[in-house]
């Protein structure tokens, strides 16, 4: 059994831009470097990458065999039941979902959103006015089995939790001040952000700076830290 099980969810036929989680940043692929920060977390238990079962994701399972990482293959559509059996595989007690489209996933903000959901004894929690990209939900294994046996909206299995947070007890709190530029974006859906974090990370390596979303803030203007 598993007490906290990370799901990171990834595909290569993302719509907007197709195959970026194979794209590289500074040397690394975008999946690669999501699944190296969130591994900085004290208190997630294990990884797994949870992907579809359709031919064109081939890719992210071998490259994931060579880093060792495990791979969960299910329903392209249905992210909800893919999530679930995820979780069923791995007897996963509480789960914390990320999108493989966030590079900076910051470890110590996964560490206190749990800590958080420890003390709220809550279902499902998240911090809410943070910078896109650190969008971390922590939820329980029985809420997730309520979702999958009761979800039949084609948004609920597409996103996997909007029935958690519609029914079960949630907590939703405002992230520290530190994290607080909800304008600012962390993420990649578009080129425009692809070349952005490209960018970034091509400066840390000539600056010789942290890789992290710190060292991203100070790059994004937001925060003087000289």
């Amino acid at each position: 059994m598993i007490n906290y099980l990370c799901i990171i969810q990834a595909r290569v036929n993302s719509s907007r831009l197709p195959s970026k989680v194979m794209l590289d940043l500074g040397g690394k692929t975008l999946l690669l470097r999501c699944i190296a920060s969130v591994k900085e977390s004290k208190l997630i238990d294990k990884i797994v990458v949870s992907t579809s079962n359709q031919i064109q994701d081939n890719i992210i399972e071998k490259k994931l065999k060579i880093v060792n990482v495990d791979c969960y293959r299910g329903n392209l559509n249905n992210v909800l039941e893919r999530f679930y059996l995820t979780a069923s595989k791995y007897e996963a007690k509480h789960i914390i979902r990320i999108t493989a489209d966030n590079p900076l996933m910051d470890g110590e903000v996964i560490d206190r959103l749990i800590k958080l959901y420890q003390s709220k004894e809550s279902d499902y929690s998240r911090f809410s006015n943070a910078i896109i990209g650190l969008s971390a939900e922590v939820f329980s294994f029985d809420s997730l089995k309520k979702a999958y046996e009761n979800s039949r909206d084609d948004y609920d299995t597409e996103h996997v939790t909007p029935y958690i947070k519609d029914k079960c007890n949630v907590h939703i709190e405002d992230i520290d001040t530190y994290y607080r530029y909800p304008n600012l974006s962390a993420t990649i859906d578009t080129l425009e952000d692809y070349v952005k974090m490209q960018d970034f990370y091509l400066n840390c390596q000539e600056t010789n700076e942290t890789m992290d979303i710190h060292s991203f803030i100070k790059y994004s203007g937001e925060k003087d830290e000289s």
